[in-house]
């Protein structure tokens, strides 16, 4: 088994774009109606659900619904070292910016990272909303013909249930293929990532606030991609546990202490999905767009 938890308090280089990085990535797909609500446990850490600068649908834009994403990066080279990352994207978001435009961008909802210099970086860059946690991938050097188990903890050392769990089957007979990012365009998705400004987090500096929508276009690409099954069952002890601090009537204390966790991870959805490995990727993150009022 490999974990990484979050690294000590220490001095956090600064790393300004652009980025190149070299990482595996699991990616599960997922489509979610405008009409049904967000679980906004699930998508966004507690800082931000609660700080109406990010996640208001009056100050921020409606969701819009549409295919979502869940990912699980583990990065081998960046400029902040190597470190295990989970990112949502639950869909897209209709909003006017303070240039007063209209867009229709995808929006990193929640994102959690297994340490602080690529926290307070990708913060500070492009208003993604990083948050420590802890990882565990089970076997720790898994081949692709093996079962890989990830789980992902909130950082505070007594947090012993997974708020997120996925087993990936590899698809032993299927062969790898080159893909890029920017292939959904031509499916009408926007690969644009706008981020609304950031609240700002402890005192120390790490987890740090902004006060303008930054706008960016990550890509992503790979001549090793290769389709998976994922099974997206949950923790049992996780559930139960959720189901009794429901039953307890904890009310809006739900998503700061004892969140909602469904059985496969998102409201209604099945437990086994197609998904995607992309080995020995290639991603880049480039200049933001500061859009001013």
């Amino acid at each position: 088994m490999s974990t990484s938890a979050p690294s000590p308090k220490i001095s956090l280089p600064l790393a300004p774009p652009p980025w190149t990085c070299k990482a595996t990535v699991y990616v599960l797909s997922f489509y979610h109606f405008a009409s049904s609500a967000l679980p906004l446990d699930i998508v966004y850490d507690p800082l931000e659900l609660h700080a109406a600068s990010f996640s208001s649908e009056k100050e921020t834009g409606k969701y819009a619904g549409g295919l979502g994403f869940a990912q699980i990066v583990r990065y081998s080279e960046s400029p902040v070292g190597t470190y295990d990352e989970l990112a949502i994207l639950p869909g897209s978001f209709s909003s006017v910016g303070p240039d007063g435009k209209k867009r229709k961008d995808s929006r990193i909802t929640g994102i959690w990272v297994s340490q602080e210099a690529t926290l307070m970086n990708g913060r500070r860059n492009w208003n993604i909303p990083k948050h420590l946690a802890r990882f565990n991938f089970t076997p720790s050097d898994p081949s692709t013909s093996s079962p890989v188990k990830v789980e992902v903890f909130r950082a505070d050392p007594s947090s012993t249930q997974p708020f997120f769990s996925a087993t990936i089957h590899p698809i032993s007979y299927l062969p790898f293929f080159s893909m890029s990012s920017t292939w959904l365009s031509y499916l009408g998705i926007s690969t644009h990532i706008l981020q609304p400004p950031l609240p700002q987090g402890d005192p120390s500096g790490v987890v740090v606030g902004s006060e303008d929508w930054k706008r960016s276009h990550p890509k992503l690409k790979t001549s090793r991609a290769k389709m998976v099954w994922i099974d997206m069952k949950q923790s049992d002890e996780g559930c139960k546990a959720a189901e009794t601090a429901v039953g307890q009537g904890e009310g809006d204390s739900l998503s700061t202490k004892h969140e909602k966790v469904y059985e496969n991870w998102w409201p209604g959805m099945r437990r086994w999905h197609l998904g995607l490995i992309c080995e020995d990727s290639i991603l880049q993150l480039g200049q933001p767009e500061i859009l001013k009022g």
